[in-house]
């Protein structure tokens, strides 16, 4: 956690295929900017798929594609903030990605997710199960719906949201939660 007088350390990674996904990040990564040092990473995969390829390779559960970035050892943040697209059963980057991770206590693990269709609650307590049994502290998550995007309307979800990463990163001398009112 972060000491007295420490901005407390965040590392913002995302995989957008469309752009809705990166554009949920950067704007999270604003919202953060001042309370918080925020390193934000995009996962890159290593080659360029049709949507008709990714919408394929995510009806396997546990698919996984080369990505570029390279294995990161997260011990040294605060909180991680994981972004990326719902698709079928899996997000191939963000899978690999996960394989390519270290240091997983990290104290607050928050999920942010974009999403065109449905089955959003599904998707995300597979993930959130995955990632508590490699010892992730998952935090709730933040799902955003393309039409709140393409509506312009998400920027106050992505502000709730942001407000409950600020308040789970504030804690009180002795190492317990803030309470909430």
């Amino acid at each position: 956690m972060p000491s007295a007088g420490r901005k407390p350390r965040v590392l913002l990674a995302y995989f957008s295929y469309t752009g809705n996904t990166r554009l949920v990040a950067h704007t999270l990564s604003e919202t953060l900017q001042g309370s918080c040092n925020v390193e934000i990473i995009e996962i890159v995969p290593r080659r360029r798929r049709s949507y008709l390829h990714w919408l394929a390779y995510s009806f396997i559960p546990s698919s996984e594609v080369d990505i570029e970035n390279p294995r990161m050892d997260l011990s040294s943040y605060d909180a991680v903030l994981l972004g990326f697209p719902k698709w079928t059963f899996s997000c191939p980057p963000l899978n690999k990605f996960i394989h390519k991770i270290a240091g997983l206590g990290v104290p607050k693990f928050f999920l942010f997710m974009t999403s065109g269709g449905f089955g959003e609650e599904r998707f995300l307590r597979s993930l959130r199960r995955r990632l508590t049994a490699m010892g992730c502290n998952v935090m709730e998550p933040l799902v955003v719906k393309r039409r709140e995007i393409r509506d312009e309307t998400y920027r106050a979800s992505v502000d709730a949201f942001a407000s409950l990463v600020k308040q789970r990163l504030s804690l009180s001398r002795d190492g317990s939660e803030p309470a909430v009112a």
